[in-house]
């Protein structure tokens, strides 16, 4: 674990990252110590940065710090890279006045291997009931404060399932746990909007800007959902995961080739 640029694993307990939440992090492919889609991850965290108002931060350095840190797992395939921003030390209370050096935390972890077979053979997913509360200042981010995700991971490990869609408060499906969501619903591929609250992913950034496909962002109702013909769940580690049943919903075998043929797309236009 590299923090602000030196090797340990300690970091001050006055840090506002462990007291507030008040910090951003990514979560990053790296294939034979290549760092998969990483201005992608950059441009996320420099928004985040910014909507947060956070100290200056600098960039360069960061990813000096990112890249020679994936080089130390050249040997392996797959490798994943965690990057945490927090505000720093300083400041009284909720205030950050005071705070002017943004801590920079990356960690090297093995890949979920896992991820391989539900690309080729699907998952299983159910709604939750778990909610997740709107707040457009946060909207989109991929913020430290998870708590929302603690409780839907709780939800999930009673239901023994890997994974589920979450709606807002309003009924709107929003995301999964840990993933974004797209459905193709009367020949045309949708995926939520994420307005007021949910985490815009760098893989569902990708496929819409990306690949070669048309996207719409669309406000979705659960009977929207279950009317899909086909669903998929994307993340950065996790590529694009195809849903074979979601609640009582199957998915014939013809409708997850939908599924493939973006799977196919995605390492076709893979960049680093």
């Amino acid at each position: 674990m590299f923090i602000n640029g030196e090797q340990h694993n300690s970091i001050d307990a006055s840090d506002r990252g462990l007291g507030y939440g008040d910090g951003l992090f990514s979560t990053i492919k790296v294939e034979y110590g290549k760092v998969v889609d990483w201005q992608l991850h950059l441009q996320r965290l420099q928004l985040g940065a910014s909507r947060l108002f956070f100290p200056a931060i600098d960039w360069l350095q960061l990813q000096s710090e990112v890249l020679s840190c994936a080089t130390t797992v050249k040997a392996e395939a797959n490798y994943v890279l965690k990057i945490i921003l927090t505000r720093g030390s300083g400041g009284r209370g909720y205030s950050a006045e005071g705070c002017e050096q943004p801590m920079r935390i990356i960690s090297l972890s093995p890949f979920p291997v896992h991820y391989f077979e539900w690309q080729t053979q699907g998952i299983d997913i159910v709604q939750c009931q778990s909610q997740l509360g709107r707040n457009k200042q946060l909207a989109g981010l991929k913020s430290l404060a998870r708590l929302e995700q603690v409780f839907i991971k709780q939800e999930l490990s009673s239901l023994n399932a890997v994974e589920g869609l979450v709606c807002d408060e309003f009924g709107h499906v929003i995301e999964a746990c840990s993933a974004n969501l797209f459905i193709h619903l009367n020949g045309q591929w949708l995926t939520p909007k994420l307005d007021y609250c949910g985490v815009a992913g760098v893989m569902r950034q990708r496929i819409m800007q990306h690949i070669d496909i048309d996207v719409t962002e669309a406000e979705l109702t659960v009977e929207q959902v279950k009317q899909a013909s086909c669903m998929l769940l994307t993340n950065a580690l996790m590529g694009i995961v195809p849903v074979k049943q979601y609640q009582d919903i199957t998915y014939s075998q013809q409708q997850l080739q939908q599924v493939t043929d973006l799977q196919i797309k995605l390492k076709q236009g893979s960049g680093y």
